[in-house]
């Protein structure tokens, strides 16, 4: 059974946040905690240590520049950035001028980026200096303005951003076969930020990382969860830090709040307990995106402090955080999977039978949440989204998440319409059908597979099609399993039937087994860590890492496992640089990697020294565990 802890007791220093027609817009809210923190850091990162008053002055010399050049309120830019500060600031910038952004992921291929940005008719393109040139590529007759150039002019301009002006758009996998925009207004954004800033208790001593994407609605909570209440925001570039780079980070920091999804917290409890590292300061682990199990509660309370614990988010990018629990220490779920939470403040949340009728007590249906705060243009009514989730409520009253009513689903805890994936799969030459459907594998992690039938005379290598699909979908919605048919299987009255399509795991391709000729003990060191996390009997050494399935997460837990045993200095990038077993093995060999981790590592430690020295001077930190909020303010159960 949970409960709640007044707020004015959790020892964050949170106070409850003002609704959202009171705090203004983002801007303003974010303006009203540099002026009470100037001197508390903003932005964290293993290269940038920003104060409020440094954040707020780049935010406004952007927002200056970009007025200068013409943009005027209600304009939307696109920005083209890797995972970093600059982000951060580009983004206060845009809005601080009453414009709204478009995150343009700098990871996704350029076909997908160049349609978002004609969808969204950007009127300006923003980037780093190393983004410049496929900034270029994207524009048509925008202008595309240098980040390094508009934050050295040497200016200030009036806040323009209005309450109910758009705040952003994002962009989310589309059934259609193209991406589908979600926009989204500044008082509909201070709402939500209300409801995890309540929810979670977050206050200027917290310390929040921010691991999402910021193309994704999760990277929004964090960055105003954290900028708005005078809290630390820390970007976490996985792909650069690695789980074993980021678990180390974090404990020099130390972190307090965590939020990623499912399969990236199982890699991380897993890099803590193989190597004995503890994060003594984390009080709040968010996790969403996927189905929260008591084996992840358990992990959670083997690897955390007794005062940490444990919230399960529930929503999407139409309306952020509708659902929200927090557990107790002795929490156990009823059914072995963790429910669904209380409604967040000032949102109402219910079943709807097939007939269209609120479902009554105990019964199974769809999801929808109602909210004068959800994304305009999601819902027909104004403020009503049926979310397609359907879900059982539990004789407690709680709400369990049993599957789609459409083809939906879940990756690396990003949501992913399986069309899309068939519609670029069909799009390929030499693919006359496709299903795509999603499975678990030997990891127990969700990935998609791909069911096809060639054509005529074609040849359809799971090598090429990979290599195709990465060049127009996100590395989250390439299928990882490729089947080949003659056929796909239909039913009695000639649909597909999904239910008889063969078991990915048992058609997968391998090769012949590595170190078979010729191979060392390293070779076969990096061939036995391929093997446990891509799930495949064999690999050879000159396979390709992502042509057998690799990902971005598969790639962090194989550089958790090299570093923990054969190669301490690697580091993340070098697996990408050099994705084949020999390539890798002649790399580690030739210890460059050593002496170049082993600085970054040093740099990494120096700077976290430093700023450990500047927060114990300018905080007290209270003694014993911290109390904790269950609930959002308002929220009750359906």
């Amino acid at each position: 059974m949970t409960t709640t802890a007044p707020l004015s007791e959790v020892p964050t220093g949170h106070r409850p946040f003002p609704p959202a027609e009171q705090a203004g817009t983002l801007v303003h809210r974010f303006l009203e905690q540099a002026a009470a923190h100037p001197a508390r850091e903003a932005v964290v990162t293993p290269e940038a240590r920003w104060t409020y008053q440094e954040t707020a002055g780049r935010a406004a010399r952007i927002a200056a520049s970009l007025t200068a050049a013409g943009l005027r309120p209600g304009d939307r830019v696109g920005l083209l950035f890797s995972h970093g500060a600059e982000m951060i600031a580009a983004l206060l910038g845009v809005l601080h001028a009453g414009l709204s952004y478009v995150p343009l992921d700098a990871a996704y291929p350029e076909p997908r980026l160049a349609f978002m940005a004609r969808d969204a008719g950007v009127r300006a393109l923003v980037a780093t200096e190393q983004h410049l040139p496929p900034a270029r590529q994207l524009a048509d007759w925008q202008p595309v303005l240098a980040y390094e150039e508009l934050v050295s002019v040497d200016a200030a301009d009036a806040v323009r951003a209005h309450p109910d002006g758009e705040a952003y758009v994002l962009y989310t996998s589309g059934s259609t076969g193209q991406p589908k925009p979600v926009a989204q207004l500044h008082r509909n954004v201070l709402h939500h930020a209300r409801v995890w800033t309540d929810g979670l208790g977050i206050g200027p001593l917290d310390r929040l990382t921010l691991q999402s994407a910021y193309s994704w609605d999760s990277a929004v909570q964090d960055t105003f969860a954290a900028l708005l209440n005078g809290a630390a925001l820390y970007p976490v570039d996985l792909k650069s830090l690695g789980i074993s780079g980021l678990l180390e980070w974090m404990a020099a920091e130390e972190i307090t709040v965590y939020h990623s999804t499912l399969p990236v917290f199982r890699a991380l409890v897993r890099a803590m307990e193989s190597r004995g590292t503890a994060l003594p300061a984390m009080r709040m682990l968010a996790l969403g995106g996927d189905t929260l199990h008591l084996a992840d509660l358990d992990a959670a309370r083997r690897a955390f402090a007794a005062h940490c614990r444990v919230a399960g988010a529930y929503g999407s990018t139409e309306c952020s955080c509708a659902l929200l629990r927090v557990a107790d220490r002795d929490y156990r779920p009823p059914t072995g999977v963790f429910p669904l939470g209380f409604p967040a403040a000032e949102t109402q949340v219910w079943l709807q039978g097939g007939d269209g009728q609120p479902v009554e007590g105990p019964g199974e249906g769809e999801i929808v949440v109602a909210s004068d705060y959800l994304a305009p243009g999601a819902v027909a009514d104004g403020r009503t989204y049926r979310t397609g989730d359907l879900a059982r409520r539990l004789a407690d009253g709680t709400l369990l998440l049993i599957g789609r009513r459409d083809h939906q689903v879940k990756i690396s805890g990003i949501r992913v319409e399986t069309g899309e994936v068939e519609s670029a799969l069909k799009d390929l030459p030499g693919v006359r059908e496709a299903v795509v459907m999603p499975f678990t594998d030997r990891l127990g992690e969700r990935q998609l597979a791909a069911y096809l039938v060639a054509a005529d005379g074609a040849r359809t290598e799971p090598v090429v099609l990979r290599a195709a699909l990465r060049g127009v979908l996100p590395d989250h919605a390439v299928p990882t399993a490729y089947v080949l048919l003659d056929a796909l299987p239909l039913t009695p009255n000639h649909k597909i039937d999904r239910a008889a399509l063969p078991d990915p795991l048992a058609a997968r391709e391998t090769g012949p087994a590595a170190g078979a000729r010729g191979a060392g003990p390293l070779e076969r060191a990096v061939a036995e860590a391929w093997r446990e996390v891509l799930g495949t009997g064999a690999v050879s050494l000159d396979d390709n890492f992502f042509d057998l399935g690799g990902t971005s997460l598969r790639v962090a837990a194989v550089h958790e496992r090299l570093t923990r045993t054969v190669a301490p200095g690697l580091r993340m990038t070098d697996l990408y640089r050099a994705p084949t077993i020999r390539s890798l093995v002649r790399l580690i060999g030739s210890g460059r990697e050593d002496s170049a981790a082993a600085a970054a590592r040093g740099a990494r430690r120096r700077t976290a020294a430093r700023g450990g020295a500047r927060r114990a001077a300018a905080r007290t930190r209270p003694a014993g565990p911290p109390p904790h909020p269950q609930q959002p303010a308002g929220g009750t159960s359906d």
